[in-house]
């Protein structure tokens, strides 16, 4: 028998807390995101939760309570993986964005890691950055301009495949986890926009390549034409946010 993927198991342990449930009967945890993405509605409702078996949709759980569907998008651990699309749609976006040729060119030489001395070397991300620092500034110079909220939208909460947006996001198990509602996440990553780093990023979601495959391994050759979002800071970003949003509230500052 094939073992669940842990994320996969922990989606389905998700949607046991929250399915044929009523409301009154969950923890306040669970209790705090239904009440969130079904503000006023009857606590004696049942609430019913199911796995998004669609490939390439962000919202991995379905919440249905009456005729109102929702979806959450689940994450857990560290160096969370946001987004993946091929490397021709992602410059597709890049162009309806604005994006020079010459900043696509030279992400394109980042993203396959080319030694402009050595064509025949793969260089890896620490590599490639450590010798074109400027060519990294430009990038990060050029994608900074963009739209935050389209990127967002593309990233985190629809990505390039679905009819509809995730209505928030969680991350952790279902005894331990951090909840984060659409609004949220909007404001969290425009808040993130002057992040610094010496790699490819806009704000606190970092874009690279699935695989350089520097070893040229053939079961993994098609993972590098395929760009990677990773919001390494995840849970950490959260916590900043929901204490700077506790402290605003209550006046602390």
């Amino acid at each position: 028998m094939a073992e669940i993927q842990d994320g996969y198991q922990n989606e389905f342990l998700f949607v046991l807390e929250f399915n044929n449930k009523k409301i009154k009967e969950l923890n306040p945890m669970l209790r705090e995101v239904i009440d969130d993405l079904f503000p006023d509605t009857n606590e004696e409702s049942i609430i019913k939760s199911w796995r998004n078996h669609i490939n390439n949709q962000k919202g991995d759980i379905l919440i249905k309570i009456g005729e109102q569907v929702k979806t959450i998008s689940i994450k857990k651990g560290s160096r969370n993986s946001v987004h993946l699309e091929n490397i021709e749609a992602f410059k597709i976006l890049l162009r309806e964005l604005g994006v020079k040729e010459k900043i696509i060119y030279n992400y394109e030489l980042f993203h396959y890691g080319v030694d402009k001395f050595r064509f025949n070397k793969i260089l890896s991300s620490k590599e490639f950055c450590r010798k074109n620092k400027r060519k990294i500034k430009k990038i990060n110079e050029e994608l900074k301009k963009l739209d935050i909220d389209k990127i967002t939208d593309r990233f985190i909460l629809c990505g390039n495949n679905s009819d509809y947006r995730v209505n928030g996001l969680i991350h952790g198990v279902p005894n331990d986890f951090l909840w984060i509602n659409r609004k949220d996440i909007f404001e969290i990553v425009r808040n993130s926009i002057n992040r610094e780093s010496s790699t490819v990023h806009i704000g606190c979601l970092y874009i690279q390549p699935m695989n350089r495959c520097i070893n040229n391994n053939k079961k993994y050759m098609w993972c590098r034409d395929y760009v990677q979002i990773k919001w390494y800071s995840l849970f950490d970003d959260i916590i900043e946010y929901k204490n700077e949003k506790y402290m605003k509230e209550n006046k602390y500052c």
